[in-house]
Formats: structure tokens, C-alpha cells, sequence
């Protein structure tokens, strides 16, 4: 018996249409309440900072968010303080936060790297919070030597906070050269900017009001691509950025005897490209990644290259500052080269450091990059977060550059599976598994993490309708210099599964790194976007071959597919000679980053590999079919 349908008066429709679309909208977990971030900037450049943020906690999650103020620091080029804090209660208690509650100690990058930063964390924990409180603090930070990088300032609007008013003033000498730009938000919102000049200072004022909190959307770009900005440098341009860090570095990377010898040893009598190769594939090997990023408070300055030979390990400079020692004692050109290393795909209007937070390095003689700090990552290979980016070449005179864009054909992900199915159901399959060198980077990190490999391929195989046992077979995923081969064994015993001698089933997955299902993970809930996203450009090909044992028969093969879309192309082909089944499914994705309005075309093509590979193939049991 059908239940009767659910029937709604309009009146109460509309009330619970109304109450659905609120309950859509982003909630309010805090808010921002006054923030005025005030710098005084002397000639030199030096300036002290004073710092007023009252905000306040709304729901749990604002709670957890904002029960603690952090701020870091250099001690020998910063002093840091709390002028005061304290918690304004929803019945108007103020508490005072104590002196027990305010802690200095190393931050997070000095424990991870020590030795290589010495930069200080104080951290405020306000007390006996509670859904209302408001949290009030001021800081105090004094720049005591000049800025290496100059004098640079930069607010962007919070995303997932509510803030009614945010302030950035800057009060310096009227003839120093200071720069100033704002960007509005893709989304709205923008910086209202004074800039006057009296008795010769130069004071700027920027604000922004009242902007709602918006939830961030799974696969964005850098909330600083699409937040509204404003900027202040005193940097005339990237290129004097690039020179800087040249002079830096220039004494730091110099071959010493021992250097000189190492990289005898090294190369051989390797030349050219090769030579660069094998120096290259000996730093991954050997030298240990501490990750600190580039930090301009903290200068862009490397370890002497015969140190960090010395002691094994190095940040992202480092690493590249060897290799240059390295390269240079084999008379190869090279040069540092800046970037950003993560979902940043929009340039800054003003030419700010802190919109780089990486280094990696640039063969001149062939034009080409490469990243010795990710051990993962051959020669050859470039991540697709250091692709397509602006760079800002180390020379003497600084230059400008992009690196290459990504390609799909670059970034291939090449699945060759062979199975055998029985009349029992159960099956039996090897595979193959090719690879560039750029889609090698993330399978060799997850090999080389991997409890064993055949934990790994069972892992997979759990999460398929099939299941079964398994293992995978791999070269060393830390030996660069092997392309990585990879194969794999499995066998689900009685997985199909036929209801009077006929069955209905996928195609088989089996030990699929890299399955259709995960681009599910792509698409948008509710199937519009309102931020560009990383689509990550790549080619996705799957084949399998099946071959069916006897008594059993392909009673039906699901249909080709053919979708194409500005976003990319998808094709399947479904084939049957005898008792051979071959399928191919072949997924490219053309563009690396997806604007809201070219959103649905990204979609359509998702849904295609994604339905079809819910394509049911039909079995049956008997002689035909």
C-alpha cells in the first residue's frame, strides 16, 4: 500500500521554502567586530605596528576559532607585546586576560626547523569564553632594524567571518616611495581609501564595511585571488626583488674544494643536461627537506652551501643554494627562482614578496625549472601548483618570467587492466599502471608512506563493490632517476553475482589509484560555484580487458559515451570480439582553474566518466546469449 502524498497549504510551503533557503546561507560564527592596524613608518623604514582587534564569538565553532590571539616575531630584528586583552561576557563582565594566560614561546617553524628561524610566538588564551563573548586585544610590534624587503603592508578581508569594519592606517615620511593598491572582492566588497599629505607626512586610511561571512567551497583557488585587498609596498618592482635575493645569496653559494668534489663524484662523465640531472636527483636523495618558507620579515637569505652539505638538511633556499654550488663547480649556469608553491593563481597588483613562499631553481642554458625540495619530483616533473606561475628570476638584475603552463598530456594517469571472469563469478586480474613525470609525484609519496604495499592494495580494494585481495608491486618510489613502474595482482573470488544466470555489473575497478569516483570530489553541491576552482589540468585513461571464461556470454555492453565540453573531453568505447571484452574510457581535463561562470561546462564533464562508470555490463550463464 503507497502512503498518501505529503500535501503543503501555499502558505505553509512558502514559510518552509523560506526556512530551507535560510538554512543555506553561510551561518555566523563570528564576527569581526573593529579591527585598526596602525603603522608609523620612519624614514629608514623602521616602524612600530599597533594592532586593535575586537571580536566576537557567536556559535562553537566561533568559539574554537577565536579562543586564542597569536602573533610571531623576530627577537633580534622585532619586540612584540600585549598592550592589553580582556573578555566582555553577554551580561557586561569584563574579564582582564591574566599574565599566566599570555605565552612567548618558539613558534611552530623554529621547533620544526631549529637552527633556521628563531622567529617567537606569543599566544594570548582568553578566559571563560562563551557563546557571545567578546574578545578585545591590542598588540605592539616595533620593527628595530630596517626591513630587508622594505616596508610592507597587506589586508585581506577574512572569508568565513562576518566583519562590520576593518582599517588599515599608515602614517610615514610624505617623500618616501610608498605604493598602495586595492583589489575588490570577486564576491563584493571593497576598500575605501584616504590618502592626504600635511606638513610633510603622508597619512592613508583604508576601510572596508560590513561584509557577510561566506563558507569556502572545497577545490578553491587562494581566498587572496578573490577576497578583497589593500596593498602597500615600498618595493619599486619583482625585479628588484629578484636582484635582492641575488645579492643574498651570491657569497652563499659559491663551490668550495669539498663541493667541487662532490660533484666530480657525482656526474662522472655525464655533460650538459645529464649532469644537471644526476646533481639534481643526489640533492632529493640525500638532503633532508626542513620546510620553512620564505618569510619576508625574516629575509631571503640561504645557508652557505658547504653547511647545509654539512649538515644534511635544508629549506627550500638551501636546497637550491647547493645545487647551485653544485652545478656552477660543473660549469652550469643556474639561478634561484621565487614562487608560490601553492592555490595562488592571480598576480598581486603591487609587487609584494609575501605573495611568494617558495624557491626553486632555473637552468638557463635550457630554460627549464626544477624543485629539489620535493623528493618526489624527478627532473623532469613539475608540480601543477609551480606551473603556469609567475617566477621571479634571482639574476643580478632580477627578471621576470612564467613558468610552463601545465598540459594534460604532461600530467597522464594510464591504467592497463587485464581480468578473467569465471562462470562462479569470480575474477582474476593483473594490472599496469603508466605514468609522467609529473602524475609520478603524488603515487610515490603515498608508496613510500604506505604501511606495505600490500596494505595499500588492499586499502583500495575495500573500497570497491567488488572487493577481493591483492598487491601491488613498485620500484623505489625515492629512485628519480627510474621512471615508476608499477603493477599489480587481485583476485575477488565470487564477485559477480548472477540471479537466473544473469548479472548486472560495473566494470570492475580493482586496484585504480586514480578511480573515476574520485572526481566526484570535484563537483559543487549545489552544482553552481561562486569562486574560481582548481580543476587540475590532466589526462585520465583507463582500459580494461576482460575475458570471459567458459559458459559465460556479454548479453548486453553498455553504450559509447562522447561529451565535450570547453572544459575538456570524455570518450568511451565498449568493444566485444568472441569471448574478449575491451573497454576504454579516456577523461582530459583542459584548464587548470575553472571560473564560476565556466563552472557547469567542468560539471558536464565530470557527470560523463562518473555515470558511465555506474554503466552496467549484462552476464550470462549457458550457452547463448
Amino acid at each position: 500500500m503507497l502512503a498518501a502524498p505529503i500535501r503543503f497549504a501555499l502558505p505553509v510551503l512558502f514559510l518552509l521554502l523560506s526556512h530551507l533557503a535560510a538554512l543555506a546561507q553561510p551561518v555566523t560564527h563570528a564576527r569581526l567586530d573593529r579591527s585598526v592596524d596602525r603603522y608609523v613608518v620612519a624614514r629608514d623604514l623602521t616602524y612600530v605596528e599597533t594592532s586593535t582587534q575586537t571580536s566576537t564569538l557567536l556559535t562553537a565553532r566561533g568559539l574554537r576559532t577565536g579562543e586564542r590571539a597569536a602573533r610571531s616575531f623576530y627577537p633580534d630584528k622585532q619586540s612584540l607585546e600585549v598592550v592589553e586583552a580582556w573578555v566582555d561576557q553577554p551580561d557586561g563582565t569584563r574579564l582582564h586576560v591574566p599574565p599566566t594566560s599570555i605565552f612567548t614561546r618558539p613558534s611552530q617553524a623554529s621547533q620544526n626547523a631549529p637552527g633556521f628561524t628563531g622567529s617567537l610566538t606569543t599566544t594570548v588564551l582568553f578566559p571563560q569564553l562563551r557563546e557571545g563573548s567578546r574578545t578585545h586585544i591590542t598588540w605592539r610590534r616595533t620593527q628595530k632594524v630596517p626591513p630587508l624587503m622594505g616596508f610592507n603592508v597587506s589586508n585581506q578581508a577574512l572569508i568565513e567571518w562576518a566583519t562590520t569594519e576593518d582599517t588599515t592606517e599608515i602614517e610615514l615620511p610624505a617623500d618616501l616611495p610608498f605604493a598602495w593598491r586595492t583589489r575588490d572582492g570577486l564576491l563584493g566588497g571593497r576598500f575605501q581609501v584616504e590618502d592626504t599629505t600635511e606638513a610633510g607626512n603622508r597619512r592613508i586610511r583604508a576601510t572596508i564595511r560590513d561584509l557577510p561571512p561566506r563558507e569556502a567551497e572545497r577545490n578553491s583557488v587562494s581566498s587572496s585571488d578573490f577576497q578583497p585587498l589593500f596593498l602597500g609596498t615600498t618595493q619599486p618592482n619583482l625585479e628588484a626583488l629578484g636582484a635582492l635575493y641575488h645579492r643574498q645569496s651570491a657569497d652563499r653559494t659559491a663551490p668550495t674544494p669539498e663541493i667541487e668534489a662532490l660533484a666530480a663524484r657525482i656526474v662522472g662523465e655525464k655533460t650538459g643536461r645529464d649532469a644537471a640531472r644526476a646533481i639534481y636527483e643526489w640533492i632529493t636523495t640525500n638532503i633532508r627537506y626542513v620546510a620553512v618558507y620564505l618569510d619576508p620579515d625574516d629575509g631571503w637569505v640561504p645557508h652557505p652551501a658547504a653547511q647545509v652539505l654539512r649538515n644534511g638538511y635544508g629549506d627550500c633556499k638551501d636546497h637550491v643554494a647547493l645545487m647551485q654550488a653544485l652545478l656552477a663547480a660543473r660549469g652550469i649556469s643556474s639561478h634561484a627562482a621565487i614562487i608560490d608553491w601553492g592555490s595562488r593563481t592571480t598576480d598581486l597588483p603591487l609587487p609584494m614578496p609575501g605573495q611568494f613562499n617558495h624557491a626553486i631553481i632555473w637552468l638557463p642554458d635550457w630554460d627549464h625549472y626544477a624543485n629539489p625540495t620535493d623528493h618526489y619530483a624527478g627532473f623532469d616533473a613539475l608540480d601543477r601548483r609551480l606551473s603556469g606561475k609567475t617566477v621571479v628570476l634571482a639574476t643580478p638584475e632580477g627578471r621576470v618570467a612564467r613558468t610552463p603552463a601545465s598540459r594534460p598530456d604532461q600530467n597522464r594517469y594510464h591504467l592497463e587492466t587485464r581480468l578473467a571472469i569465471d562462470a562462479d563469478g569470480t575474477i582474476d586480474a593483473t594490472a599496469r599502471i603508466h605514468l609522467t613525470p609529473n602524475t609520478e609525484i603524488g603515487l610515490r609519496g603515498a608508496i613510500a608512506g604506505a604501511a606495505s604495499l600490500r596494505e595499500l592494495a588492499e586499502r583500495i580494494l575495500s573500497g570497491t563493490a567488488e572487493g577481493g585481495v591483492g598487491t601491488l608491486e613498485s620500484g623505489n618510489p625515492r629512485d628519480l632517476s627510474r621512471p615508476l613502474n608499477l603493477s599489480a595482482a587481485w583476485q575477488a573470488r565470487r564477485a559477480v553475482t548472477f540471479q537466473q544466470d544473469t548479472a548486472y555489473l560495473r566494470i570492475p575497478a580493482g586496484i585504480d589509484i586514480n578511480p573515476p569516483t574520485r572526481l566526484r570530489g570535484k563537483l559543487a553541491p549545489a552544482g553552481t560555484r561562486e569562486t574560481p576552482m582548481l580543476a587540475d589540468v590532466g589526462e585520465h585513461i583507463w582500459e580494461t580487458t576482460i575475458t570471459l571464461g567458459p559458459g559465460l556470454a556479454a548479453a548486453r555492453l553498455p553504450e559509447d559515451v562522447a561529451v565535450q565540453t570547453s572544459a575538456g573531453t570524455y570518450t568511451a568505447t565498449y568493444r566485444r570480439q568472441g569471448s574478449t571484452l575491451a573497454i576504454r574510457r579516456h577523461l582530459v581535463v583542459a584548464q587548470d582553474v575553472i571560473q564560476p561562470q565556466d563552472y557547469q561546462a567542468l560539471e558536464t564533464l565530470l557527470a560523463a566518466p562518473l555515470a558511465d562508470a555506474r554503466a552496467a555490463l549484462v552476464l550470462r550463464r549457458g550457452d547463448g546469449e
